[in-house]
């Protein structure tokens, strides 16, 4: 394989099956590439990046391993096989992927059969899987898994080789949650996805739906685009697939003779009537009965239409070793013979039906051809049949009709949309398609037509990769502070030459989290601590909270540190009794509002509570069942964000807290106010610290100078981490023991804090 770009790392696909068809020839076994679709656009960067393209090659043995040769043919391609014995095919492919998971993402959940031995395939057969990846890939490389057969994957990849760059694609619909529960794994397919830095889908629709799955099943807090896993964030995206245009357009001269000899062909069995197309693969989710059964209705409201159309359809076979396929092939069967036995006559039948594969050279006269091509689908994750049609009209004429479940009538709103459940409704659609004059094909087409060729498959899958590796960070919380780190810190503690400054948050940094708000007293050690720290004359030390002014008072005021209460609203500084309101009092016109819908959700959510402050409202769900607490959370957060856009107030997601406060306060901003009154000639020690959202804003700050500590582990602006708040008092405690320098009488004065108003 060639050598990778620099630093850029190699690509790794994966899929279930390889885009490929092995052959003997001159020389020995040989692998042919598969033209379009996803091979057109992923291969070539896969090739130009060295890396290789993982999966099964389509043929079992006995054991389930691949011999050298096949191997050796595929690695002459840049491809690396994976083995399955036939029973292992039947368990993890026909099984548990096609008839469980297949029919329940599309809604079929009917014809979803689970067992257990299934799961258990798929879950060694995502495991060889992984192994197959590990065995090729380097930390810095990029591997973009794709669709339901591998959705274990991206997790066992992650817990190997963290650091890795992992994209996920789902090609087929994501359902709602409702329907997703039903799946007895699910949380473990949920987890194995959110492996990935990056997962995509065709639609937001099926965004939303895993997001809002996640969000039920797992409890995890999740933003539009993104789901917080505490050490790290995935991104989550809709990139619908596009189809490689260029091969719907003119082609070379051999081909384009077989075009017009087939189109040829199909003029003389159409005799004049207008062509009415369907092409599916023979799939319960493809609607073909309800098709073909609406196309009766129509032919039965007027029965001398057969004299105006004449319809093909083609129905390509697949999975035919499935009973439910067989049977919807008879189905098929049994209606394509009833329409024309009601409707033709001699030389003049209303259907020709073709259960075959069909050569690109042949769908493309099939789409150039027909007048009307119906493509309603009762779900499909996107649907490439309605682009390559749009794509293939080079006259920017024709009518599509398109089945309002597709992934793909997002993307081709031009398109005369039907329910392909309402038979009334698809015979509407057929006739205006059938009687849409030229300037309205022309108008719903062209552009149809431009967005589809503008959005190639090379430029969706290189936005891929690009999004893959834009969202990957590499150790995306601070590096724990080490040996050598602290003693730079030490030597930078005793080499100040004015007061060092301590901005010390107190929840889940001072003092571990407590189950409800009252109950994060301090203890003796930390009071201790405070106070050390408060009497060293070289060290000016600060408790920045949420927490109000009065609960500070009381648990920490004897001890003589100073204090930001209510994350930035109110000010004490060292030594002071009384508190400063930094905030302006025509800021709290909004509590009103936004208490009974607070009090609404501690009736929804058991355990939670509204704790009143004196200029913010916050909804603790601590206590409450994890899961309920966090879909409640998500819910009240977009409710109170939507609601108070121009209110001048900040909807704030903390550690198991919703809190609403004005927009003006932050703990930065009145850190800021701390240090601007200091010289900032002198040499300063700073140190922050903090386990919180609400920390970020005090991080962001301070000069790049400052030790800026993360109690715990997930993304941050903190240059180091520490485990939890014991490791940060045993730090706090480490420097007390080794106190700067006492202030000579000359600088005493310069540096303190009287007023800091």
């Amino acid at each position: 394989m060639s050598a990778p770009p620099p630093s850029a790392g190699r690509l790794f696909l994966v899929s279930n099956r390889l885009p490929v068809t092995l052959s003997e020839g001159e020389n020995g076994l040989e692998a042919t590439l598969s033209a379009g679709g996803l091979a057109t656009g992923l291969v070539g960067l896969h090739q130009e990046s060295g890396g290789g393209w993982i999966g099964w090659p389509g043929l079992t043995t006995a054991d389930g391993t691949l011999s050298t040769e096949v191997q050796e043919a595929l690695r002459a391609r840049d491809l690396i096989g994976v083995g399955l014995s036939e029973e292992e095919h039947r368990g993890y492919y026909q099984k548990l992927s096609n008839q469980c998971i297949w029919p329940l993402f599309h809604y079929f959940k009917e014809r979803m059969h689970y067992d257990d031995d299934d799961w258990e395939q798929y879950v060694a057969i995502n495991r060889r899987f992984a192994d197959a990846v590990l065995a090729e890939v380097q930390d810095e490389d990029v591997v973009f898994v794709q669709d339901f057969h591998l959705m274990l994957l991206p997790a066992m990849l992650r817990e190997a080789r963290p650091n890795l760059r992992i994209g996920f694609f789902l090609h087929i619909p994501f359902p709602s949650s409702e329907v997703f529960r039903i799946f007895p794994r699910r949380e473990e397919l949920l987890r194995g996805v959110l492996g990935a830095d990056y997962i995509a889908f065709h639609t937001m629709g099926y965004l939303r739906h895993f997001r809002s799955s996640v969000c039920h099943l797992l409890g995890l807090e999740t933003r539009t685009s993104s789901i917080d896993l505490g050490d790290r964030s995935v991104r989550l995206d809709s990139r619908p697939l596009p189809i490689d245009g260029w091969r719907w357009g003119p082609g070379s001269e051999e081909d384009e003779q077989k075009i017009a000899d087939y189109q040829q062909e199909l003029a003389e069995m159409a005799d004049g009537r207008q062509l009415v197309l369907g092409v599916e693969r023979m799939d319960y989710t493809k609607g073909i009965p309800e098709r073909l059964l609406a196309v009766k209705d129509f032919l039965a409201e007027d029965p001398s239409r057969v004299d105006r159309m004449f319809m093909v359809q083609v129905a390509v076979p697949s999975r035919a070793e499935v009973d439910d396929y067989r049977e919807l092939k008879d189905e098929v069967d049994r209606l394509a013979g009833s329409i024309n036995s009601e409707f033709g006559r001699p030389g003049r039948l209303p259907l020709h039906y073709l259960y075959q594969s069909v050569p690109p050279w042949q769908l493309r006269a099939l789409y150039r051809s027909a007048d009307v091509a119906l493509v309603t689908p009762l779900r499909d994750g996107l649907n490439l049949v309605a682009k390559e049609y749009v794509a293939s009209r080079l006259d920017n004429d024709g009518a599509l009709v398109l089945g309002e479940s597709t992934g793909a009538a997002w993307e081709l709103g031009e398109a005369l949309r039907v329910n392909p459940y309402d038979p009334d409704a698809m015979c509407r659609a057929l006739g205006h398609a059938l009687d849409m004059p030229k300037d309205e094909q022309i108008a719903r087409m062209a552009p149809m037509r431009e967005r589809v060729l503008d959005n190639d498959i090379e430029k969706w899958a290189r936005g891929c990769l690009h999004a893959i590796r834009r969202s990957h960070r590499v150790g995306p919380a601070p590096a724990p502070l080490g040996v050598d780190a602290r003693q730079e810190l030490l030597e930078n503690w005793q080499r100040g030459t004015a007061p060092a400054i301590l901005l010390l948050d107190y929840d889940g940094t001072l003092q571990p989290f407590a189950q409800r708000p009252e109950g994060a007293v301090p203890d003796p050690e930390l009071l201790s601590l405070l106070r050390r720290l408060a009497q060293l004359p070289q060290v000016e030390p600060w408790v920045v909270s949420g927490r109000p002014p009065q609960v500070l008072d009381e648990w920490l005021g004897a001890t003589g540190v100073g204090f930001v209460a209510e994350h930035g609203a109110y000010l004490r500084n060292p030594g002071a009794k009384e508190f400063q309101s930094l905030l302006d009092n025509d800021a709290l016109t909004w509590r009103d509002d936004v208490r009974p819908i607070l009090e609404r959700f501690v009736g929804h959510v058991p355990g939670s509570l509204i704790e009143e402050k004196a200029v913010g409202l916050a909804w603790h769900y601590r206590e409450a069942d994890p899961v309920l607490g966090a879909w409640q959370a998500r819910e009240l957060f977009q409710h109170l964000t939507e609601l108070l856009p121009d209110q001048g107030v900040q909807v704030m997601r903390g550690n198991k807290v919703i809190e609403v406060r004005p927009a003006s306060v932050s703990k930065g901003m009145s850190s800021r106010r701390i240090l601007k009154a200091l010289d900032p000639a002198k040499d300063r020690f700073l140190l922050a610290a903090g386990d919180d959202i609400t920390d970020e804003s005090l991080f962001r700050m301070l000069p790049d100078s400052a030790w800026t500590l993360l109690v715990g582990s997930r993304k941050s602006q903190a240059r180091f981490r520490l485990e939890n708040p014991a490791e940060l008092r045993a730090l706090l405690t480490w420097l007390a023991d080794c106190p700067p320098p006492a202030p000579t009488a000359a600088s005493s004065q310069a540096a303190g804090s009287a007023d800091r108003s």
